[in-house]
């Protein structure tokens, strides 16, 4: 349809689509640009004519990230597409792919908006939102130490889910392959605040805690979190490691 017709009034040849094979006609220059077109855009999705200054690039992606450059029911990749005019193809990731092994995802449009694709999509990773797909969201980073962790997580993830319920957040916790190694809060700025002090107020009521509990121990040890006791099921895949 759409595509179809941009091919034709790009190269100025003629395309019948009417029965099983596509006839081009027109000058030789035009039949030729206009056959590489539909190639290209059977093989890619795209082809390069349809942009001004075409440039393709990617970037290099852990397919732990995938699930927010995608977005429910795919919001985010299409919000970028539809807001900078770019292709953004995400890869499936192989059976067996080595745990920290990188994918590529591929970017195509113009130069400009394939840089700010580039972007968006490296801010997304990092930080798990960006200003073009998340406008009124904002994020806090907190240097935790990774033993601590259970404490925001809680006893069957009930505290976490207290924390992103009653805000209105989203809190990352570094896992193995996260890009970010900082405890994030992301939503909206007010609720953003109330969080990062919830779990501020949280950590340092549990080390309190622990410090009373188990003085005798942390005296003899040097261990001022206390007794971690047995790993439970949430806490795997978490990095964390004495």
């Amino acid at each position: 349809g759409a595509k179809i017709q941009m091919i034709q009034e790009k190269t100025g040849a003629k395309i019948d689509t009417t029965g099983e094979i596509f006839t081009i006609t027109g000058p030789p220059d035009s039949v030729k640009q206009c056959e590489d077109a539909i190639k290209e855009l059977i093989e890619k999705g795209y082809c390069s004519i349809m942009y001004e200054n075409f440039s393709e690039s990617f970037v290099n992606v852990h397919p732990s990230s995938f699930p927010d450059i995608i977005g429910k029911q795919g919001s985010v990749v299409r919000k970028i597409k539809d807001e900078l005019n770019v292709e953004v193809s995400i890869p499936e990731v192989p059976k067996g792919s080595p745990p920290a092994k990188k994918f590529k995802v591929s970017l195509a449009g113009s130069v400009e908006n394939v840089e700010k694709a580039k972007t968006v999509i490296n801010d997304i990773v990092m930080y798990g939102h960006s200003d073009l797909t998340h406008p009124d969201q904002v994020h806090e980073e907190l240097d935790i130490e990774a033993r601590a962790y259970r404490y925001i997580i809680g006893r069957g993830g009930s505290e976490m889910k207290h924390i992103q319920h009653n805000w209105s957040v989203r809190v990352n916790i570094p896992r193995e392959h996260s890009a970010n190694d900082k405890v994030l809060i992301i939503g909206d700025k007010d609720n953003v605040e109330r969080a990062k002090a919830y779990v501020e107020k949280l950590i340092w009521n549990a080390e309190n805690a622990a410090k009373g509990r188990d003085k005798e121990d942390a005296a003899a040890t040097g261990d001022h979190w206390g007794e971690e006791g047995a790993e439970e099921e949430w806490m795997k895949g978490y990095v964390y490691k004495r």
